[in-house]
């Protein structure tokens, strides 16, 4: 939980501080309501900024935010301004970041992105014959990305889309309409946020998992919350409790997922988490082997060996 309060508080103050720069003495109230924060979250992430900036942490060092009665200002260290000095490496790592989102499927292209790729591009410099810049070519499409025009076209027009849908947490594979209301990217995958009338819920849906997805030329009916929450899983008071022993190889687990504590057992961490579907959590320790062992509930380790003894006698006899 902790791990991703961070990062997200760190996605948003990447955010907050281009949109500052841009609208100098913004209103505090017009601050807050467009990046959904209260005063004192936004106070708190102000504050971060002060400690960036380079050593010597004199004047001009640090980055410098406030909030002056309700208007809020921020000026960058002095040595933004200096004409910005690349190595080879960071110059190639900026340079197929930039080509990897402008090759995304019905994106369209951005006039600044395309002028910085050049820039980039020159600065690595031009063939040996004096011909033009040497270009890059990447492509990180990934399962999914195919289906960002139909859906993007299904959300602007408000169309309902049948699915077939396979779900992770269930290990189910489902048809169904939804009436979708936007597409967001997050941690690296694409999301629909939609109204499911199977589940007659709002849902979130992975585009790698979607099996297929066709409009149906019928316009939705149900209009999109007033606040929408990212795709992120938030539990339920109310949702069972899952205790796991963690072995150092697999302590990932603890940042992937949504975690309520970690307790340190030497060279184990005794993670509690919850979740209103146990069988996806079932199917990771299977996954992970030996490096995650079931402490509670009692169930679930039972489902882990249940689904390990499928997994074999897929491979052995009955009775082997």
């Amino acid at each position: 939980m902790t791990a991703n309060r961070t990062l997200a508080r760190l996605e948003r103050i990447l955010l907050l501080v281009p949109w500052l720069l841009e609208h100098p003495g913004a209103d505090v109230y017009e601050v807050t309501d467009r990046f959904d924060l209260t005063r004192e979250e936004l106070s708190d992430d102000l504050d971060v900024l002060g400690y960036c900036g380079l050593p010597g942490y004199g004047g001009g060092d640090l980055v410098e935010a406030s909030i002056v009665g309700d208007r809020v200002t921020v000026r960058m260290a002095d040595f933004f301004r200096r004409p910005l000095r690349l190595s080879v490496r960071e110059a190639v790592t900026l340079l197929l970041a930039a080509h990897a989102l402008a090759g995304i499927e019905g994106f369209p292209e951005s006039a600044d992105l395309r002028r910085a790729v050049d820039k980039l591009e020159a600065a690595l410099g031009g063939s040996p014959a004096g011909g033009p810049p040497a270009r890059v070519a990447i492509d990180l499409r990934t399962p999914g990305d195919e289906h960002l025009p139909v859906l993007r076209t299904a959300v602007e027009a408000g169309e309902v889309v049948h699915l077939v849908y396979r779900s992770a947490s269930k290990a189910e594979t489902t048809s169904r309409d939804v009436e979708p209301w936007a597409l967001v990217g997050w941690r690296g995958s694409w999301y629909l946020q939609a109204w499911c009338r199977l589940a007659r819920a709002p849902r979130d849906f992975r585009l790698d998992r979607m099996r297929a997805v066709r409009p149906t030329g019928e316009r939705g009916a149900r209009a999109r919350p007033a606040e929408q929450p990212g795709p992120a899983y938030v539990p339920a008071p109310d949702d069972p409790v899952v205790v796991l022993d963690l072995d150092p190889a697999v302590w990932w687990v603890e940042e992937w997922a949504v975690v309520d504590a970690i307790e340190e057992r030497g060279d184990v961490h005794r993670v509690t988490l919850r979740t209103a579907e146990p069988e996806w959590v079932a199917r990771l320790v299977l996954r992970v082997g030996t490096g995650a062992r079931v402490v509670a509930p009692a169930v679930l380790a039972e489902r882990v060996g249940a689904l390990a003894r499928e997994a074999l006698d897929r491979y052995e006899p009955r009775g082997s």
